[in-house]
């Protein structure tokens, strides 16, 4: 029998009522529930927001997947993007954690160690969440602080390929630039930050004055900055395309004669010479004066600001560091050590008249007190700029390079170049075997040299590892490329890379034969 009229009028209106009242509750179901299976076959309206939701899925996806494949540089920058763009997501905890094993197997135990803290004093999130990802950091913490599990990527290295400005292609074909030097094998590029940085560069007399600069290239950076003129931004195309692909990309800077500030006198050094006992102006920068300090550290502060992965620090040009000079480093040797400046003058004096086979002359004490205490002061001021920039950026990496004789003959690099390696590897610092490029037989030689570049050389911060130094060495590529494609370089690479010297960079033996 059917149902009376009055009862199913009363049914309908029941049922009218309760359908309402389930569009009235149905979004906050969705949003209290989403992700339960049975509501994803129950007709929806798409939200406005959809294109956004789609956006952070297809970060997260991008970023899990480099991930997975190994590329970890790259997996790096997209979790760290997704972070900064998505701070109040649920997926919060998980991307740190996801960093942080990133970095692990990238051998950054620094940076890995900052993304765990994070972890255990994070909110936001759902207590279950945040107690699972909780317990899991402070076991990676006390792990990574003991060293008693290895990170996976600490035998790894670069194959790095070095590009000129003067090489660099049109800006529109960056892209397939980047992908084909990917494709070849090459994980890292190592570019001017200006082009008055560049290892190719041509050398000036000893006898160029400050103004003397070379006349057929540009002056400038190549990044976005408002403390130096700009040729183009540059890194600002190149760094965000080569993360995509997994490559790092590092930045060489000229700290001692790239000349992008302003030329005043207290920024520059004078040089001392002793035949004649006068002092002349220099074409260097004084790292020792708070002047030039005040410029460099927001220049630095701007390059790493590009997303960089590291920085490399030109060393001298000029093997004239024991007479570079300046009233206010004269001034605090004097206070350090309650001994006038006059005898630096007269060590300097003393070390130029000494002949093959004569004794050394008393003053030569003097001499290394002043060669030894500036190069420390120098590290000092390069080891600070490197904390301050770490601590925002704590996988960035600085390497500097260094002559021969900083491993050869550390008392000549002292004298010579103000080069100490033993204590800037003691710092923490990268070292880079840069100027000319060397054939690949060398590397096994210089390999000797810097064996022991173990973390028991590091300093320790409140009782927690640095990331350790790395050796690189640069390169000529073989001669047999074609049409710019420097083929067999990864595979020469890993027949070449020891425990100690982990990145080659390979340098292209002409300008304008790069893809």
């Amino acid at each position: 029998m059917g149902a009376h009229p009055v009862q199913a009028r009363e049914a309908r209106r029941a049922g009218r009522g309760r359908r309402a009242g389930l569009s009235l509750v149905a979004p906050a179901l969705a949003a209290l529930l989403s992700g339960c299976s049975f509501l994803s076959s129950a007709p929806s309206v798409q939200p406005p927001h959809a294109p956004a939701i789609e956006a952070e899925a297809r970060l997260w996806h991008q970023a899990s997947t480099a991930f997975s494949d190994g590329r970890y540089a790259a997996a790096v920058h997209l979790y760290e993007r997704y972070l900064t763009t998505y701070p109040k997501s649920r997926r919060v905890p998980e991307a740190h954690w996801e960093l942080g094993q990133s970095y692990e197997q990238m051998g950054e135990v620094t940076a890995a160690l900052k993304e765990y803290r994070t972890l255990t004093t994070a909110g936001g999130a759902t207590a279950a969440i945040l107690s699972t990802y909780a317990d899991r950091a402070l076991h990676r913490i006390e792990s990574l602080k003991n060293h008693t599990i290895p990170t996976a990527g600490a035998g790894s290295g670069h194959t790095a390929m070095y590009i000129s400005f003067a090489s660099l292609p049109p800006m529109g074909q960056v892209q397939t630039w980047l992908r084909q030097l990917s494709a070849q094998g090459i994980s890292a590029v190592v570019m001017d930050a200006s082009p008055d940085a560049s290892f190719s560069r041509p050398a000036l007399p000893l006898s160029a004055g400050v103004a003397e600069q070379a006349r057929d290239q540009p002056t400038g950076a190549l990044f976005a900055t408002s403390r130096a003129p700009v040729v183009a931004d540059w890194l600002g195309v190149v760094v965000p395309q080569a993360h995509e692909l997994g490559l790092s990309i590092y930045a060489v800077v000229d700290l001692w004669r790239a000349p992008l500030f302003e030329r005043r006198p207290e920024f520059r050094s004078l040089i001392y010479d002793p035949t004649r006992r006068r002092l002349h102006p220099w074409r260097q920068f004084d790292l020792l004066s708070p002047a030039t300090q005040s410029l460099i550290a927001p220049f630095l502060t701007d390059l790493a600001r590009t997303g960089v992965d590291g920085m490399v620090l030109r060393a001298r040009t000029d093997n004239s560091f024991a007479y570079e000079i300046s009233d206010s480093t004269l001034r605090r040797f004097e206070a350090h050590f309650q001994q006038p400046s006059s005898d630096v003058a007269q060590a300097l004096r003393d070390r130029m008249a000494v002949r093959p086979n004569e004794p050394v002359p008393t003053s030569d004490k003097t001499l290394w007190r002043w060669v030894g205490w500036k190069a420390r002061e120098e590290l000092e001021v390069l080891g600070g700029w490197r904390k301050q920039l770490q601590k925002a950026m704590p996988r960035l990496r600085l390497v500097l390079e260094i002559h021969p004789e900083a491993l050869s003959n550390p008392t000549a690099a002292l004298v010579n170049w103000g080069e100490d390696a033993a204590e800037a590897r003691r710092r923490g610092f990268d070292l880079l075997l840069g100027g000319t490029s060397r054939e690949a037989s060398d590397v096994r030689a210089f390999a000797g040299a810097y064996k022991g570049w173990s973390r028991d050389v590091v300093q320790r911060e409140k009782g927690e590892p640095q990331t350790l130094p790395q050796g690189w060495v640069m390169l000529r590529t073989p001669a047999d490329h074609q049409n710019g494609m420097f083929l067999g370089l990864a595979q020469q690479a890993d027949e070449l890379r020891t425990p100690d010297i982990r990145h080659l960079v390979f340098v292209p033996s002409a300008v304008g034969t790069l893809p």
